[in-house]
């Protein structure tokens, strides 16, 4: 077998297509519709590429921001919780002394507020462990006749002060009480809201 029967002749003219020669102006009409066709089908490509991008960013942003939220409000919430046991060691063991030692300077400043009016003598009725501290205070500074009795059923921070026909009571206890409410609910907020959030 001879190299000609496997290859193939080009050497032929007659074989060859002939190729079109279209006018002139049908070819720069067809140029410039299939240029506007692409240059169409490239801007809604861009345009859709752009579309998707930013519903991406939005969609990462949103889930950052979430996150962020979240760690906030965990943050948050574990330093509340760190600080809750020394408010609750300050109402439970440090403020009830102190408003017992203070308990004199509230009956001092009620004393004073109504001295102008008073001529009677004056009971101020106190736990009997009060007593002693509430004889000496009123001695120095209250020049008013004043007795001082015990009466069991007050604790150290709460006393009645009978000024002829009225009295007026101090109850340190029921502020101590207001304060444990009051950060026992500030502790409930966050969780409601958490809740809420959630």
């Amino acid at each position: 077998m001879t190299q000609s029967s496997y290859l193939e002749d080009f050497s032929s003219a007659d074989l060859r297509p002939k190729a079109s020669t279209p006018t002139a102006g049908t070819n720069a009409d067809a140029l410039r519709a299939s240029f506007d066709d692409g240059y169409k089908c490239g801007w809604q490509d861009a345009a859709a590429a752009s579309q998707d991008q930013d519903r991406e960013t939005r969609e990462a942003l949103s889930s950052a921001l979430q996150v962020v939220n979240f760690t906030y409000f965990e943050a948050r919430e574990h330093v509340m919780q760190s600080v809750r046991p020394v408010l609750d060691a300050m109402v439970e063991a440090i403020l009830p002394q102190l408003l017992a030692k203070s308990i004199g300077g509230r009956i001092v400043e009620v004393l004073a507020e109504a001295a102008d009016g008073i001529e009677t003598t004056i009971t101020i009725a106190c736990a009997p462990e009060s007593t002693a501290m509430l004889e000496e205070l009123v001695a120095e500074t209250i020049k008013l006749p004043v007795i001082v009795k015990a009466e069991p059923t007050l604790t150290a921070s709460q006393a009645t002060v009978h000024l002829g026909d009225g009295q007026a009571r101090i109850d340190l206890d029921a502020t101590l009480d207001d304060l444990r409410d009051a950060i026992n609910t500030f502790f409930e907020i966050p969780e409601l809201m958490e809740a809420e959030h959630a």
